[in-house]
């Protein structure tokens, strides 16, 4: 099945998402936002801890569906007396439910500026290699 693929996640949040079965996670990567504004509430997405350029088959991950999606702009402000700096940056929050384990079967190569895309199939069962 297709999903819309978020690479480079930590592990620590998909260990997190995996126990807790329901996470909340801030996207700002320029690559990983880029994929979630293509993405709805109620998709199943693909998380790896693989980075986007890595990913091939047989790259293992999680399967998640989008309960809900926020995207805000955050300014940040840095004064000193000898300079004053504003910038601003926009992020994306996502609620996520895991939905199981899964394995991609292909990968289709993300262009610049669209969201990155794999086939991947759930992995039911343990499967010895």
């Amino acid at each position: 099945m297709r999903h819309i693929l978020l690479s480079g996640i930590s592990h620590h949040v998909l260990t997190d998402l995996e126990h807790e079965k329901i996470k909340t996670i801030e996207i700002r990567s320029p690559h990983n936002f880029l994929s979630v504004l293509e993405t709805n509430v109620g998709d199943i997405i693909f998380l790896t801890s693989t980075s986007g350029e890595d990913v091939r088959a047989g790259t293992t991950g999680l399967i998640a569906r989008i309960r809900e999606k926020q995207v805000s702009m955050h300014r940040v402000i840095q004064k000193t007396p000898e300079f004053y700096e504003e910038s601003e940056f926009q992020l994306a929050r996502l609620q996520l439910e895991m939905k199981g384990h899964a394995r991609v079967r292909r990968s289709e190569c993300c262009e610049l500026g669209k969201a990155s895309v794999v086939d991947a199939d759930e992995v039911r069962s343990f499967e010895g290699r």
